[in-house]
């Protein structure tokens, strides 16, 4: 049997014999930042490397990456939302990141637990001044993470988005892991401010090894499945978006890479990458599942 219990904002899950387990920080986004299955670390934290500089598992709305002096304009208007990465003078990682989420359901069995958070924005977040209604759910099973998210628009005009998801995804050997995808493009970004500005073939040969290879770097998937193999596990990420992009970031001198599934790319909301659209009283849905295929 599943198990959910709540202590300080600190959402726990396990399974009966702690199999599996993940923690859930309420205030901070609701983010799922550690996940272990058969006592291997999948998804993780690192000893410091601090939530305000990794991010590590944010849920990344209404923008995914980052908006260019934190400003774009839309349907006419244009909108200033505050630059949080102050030295390159862009708006980064949504603004839900750092928001309390509310408890909204729990359900358990003997196979399955999931929990289901609550944001409720009025239109007051600067730069974003459009109400929604944000649904976030997690579900563990003994083999599997999956994240849904259902978006509302709640208020009387439609509003730009992209989502994303922010996960660190730990190896014992980053040297000797690989990655697996199947891609049309890489996106190139400026040195200096981390924007996309243009595309270049892909060269990498699948599956790919990482050794010391420095990524930050976005990718165009042509199918919804990204694989990622370590020395003591393998995991597949699938995204249910139509069109899925992909970042990979490797944190310097740190055994983790962050493998984020995205709609969308760095300035979206000024270059029109993936940037999607929510009308009054619609809602958007989307979901990613990350399966341990081998321990």
């Amino acid at each position: 049997m599943f198990q959910i219990q709540e202590k300080n904002n600190i959402i726990e899950i396990s399974s009966e014999n702690n199999k599996v387990s993940a923690s859930i920080n309420i205030n901070e986004g609701a983010r799922l930042y550690d996940v272990k299955v058969n006592d291997r670390i999948i998804i993780s934290e690192y000893e410091n490397f601090p939530y305000k500089n990794s991010s590590a598992s944010a849920i990344l709305f209404p923008f995914a990456n980052r908006i260019e002096d934190g400003t774009y304009t839309f349907e006419g208007e244009t909108y200033q939302i505050p630059c949080n990465e102050i030295e390159k003078n862009n708006a980064i990682h949504g603004l839900l990141y750092t928001r309390k989420f509310e408890v909204f359901d729990k359900q358990v069995t003997s196979s399955v637990a999931s929990i289901t958070f609550q944001y409720i924005h009025d239109g007051s977040l600067q730069g974003f001044p459009f109400p929604f209604d944000f649904f976030l759910t997690y579900k563990l099973t003994e083999t599997s993470v999956n994240v849904f998210i259902k978006v509302v628009n709640t208020g009387t005009k439609t509003f730009p988005f992209t989502i994303g998801w922010h996960p660190y995804f730990n190896s014992e050997n980053l040297y000797e892991s690989t990655i697996n995808f199947n891609c049309e493009e890489e996106y190139t970004t400026t040195d200096d401010r981390s924007l996309t500005n243009g595309t270049t073939p892909h060269k990498m040969s699948m599956p790919f090894q990482l050794k010391n290879h420095p990524f930050d770097t976005a990718y165009k998937l042509l199918n919804d499945e990204i694989g990622f193999t370590t020395p003591t596990y393998q995991v597949k990420i699938k995204g249910s978006a139509p069109k899925n992009y992909v970042q990979f970031y490797t944190p310097k001198d740190k055994s983790i890479i962050a493998i984020e599934p995205t709609v969308g790319l760095s300035n979206s909301f000024n270059n029109g990458i993936g940037l999607q659209t929510l009308s009054p009283n619609k809602t958007y849905e989307i979901s990613w599942e990350v399966e341990v295929v081998k321990l």
